[in-house]
């Protein structure tokens, strides 16, 4: 195995460990840390979270720096799906660093000073950030797309078009499924309901506390 063969192995597991963590692992972790009902619950969510924002950085390095030896090696830089490639390396760093990585380190840092119990007001908010969603998304579709156009190699029209429709099919999901998370679950769907008597309201209850 020469050195270009073994650069190329490191290219593609980084961009499998990428591509696990931001299109499987981060969106899992997501949901997870929306679905608990406890602060328990919710410090182990995030911190799975944690681990993946040292993994996922480390793999974009890597998967950076190899392409780009790889890309002089083999004079691949005209080609246009190197361009979009890079082009959405650096908008995925950006996005990360701008939007991700806040929302989740404000939500840490919140979640180790909470008491334990019910997941309170102020976490509610945080772990339905919106910025966490549009920005989450973003990564998932744009890695997924920038692999697919690895794979087919298409020009620099081709590889925007893939990471177009791929943004533009993962927002419509979410659109249709209400995920974006503009606001957390109701006070309906937070708590249940009191218990009510034949005349639809909380006639027993009330008698029983009151005599």
């Amino acid at each position: 195995m020469d050195v270009y063969n073994l650069v190329v192995f490191v290219h593609v597991a980084a961009a499998v460990g990428l591509l696990s963590g931001s299109v499987i692992g981060s969106p899992g972790v997501r949901a997870a840390v929306r679905r608990a009902r406890t602060t328990q619950e919710l410090r182990a969510y995030v911190s799975l979270g944690r681990r993946l924002q040292v993994l996922e950085p480390v793999c974009a390095v890597v998967l950076l720096t190899s392409g780009a030896y790889l890309a002089s090696v083999a004079n691949f830089w005209s080609l246009g799906w190197v361009q979009a490639a890079v082009a959405f390396w650096v908008v995925n760093s950006a996005v990360a660093v701008a939007t991700v990585k806040p929302a989740l380190g404000r939500l840490s840092a919140d979640v180790v000073t909470s008491a334990d119990g019910p997941v309170g007001d102020h976490l509610e908010r945080l772990r339905w950030s919106a910025r966490w969603s549009f920005g989450g998304d973003l990564l998932m579709a744009n890695d997924a797309a920038i692999l697919c156009a690895m794979v087919m190699q298409p020009g620099l029209a081709g590889s925007l078009l893939i990471v177009t429709g791929a943004n533009l099919g993962v927002a419509s999901v979410r659109t249709m499924t209400a995920g974006y998370g503009f606001r957390g679950p109701t006070d309906a769907d937070a708590a249940p309901a009191a218990p009510t008597d034949a005349r639809g309201g909380p006639g027993l209850l009330k008698e029983a506390r009151h005599g």
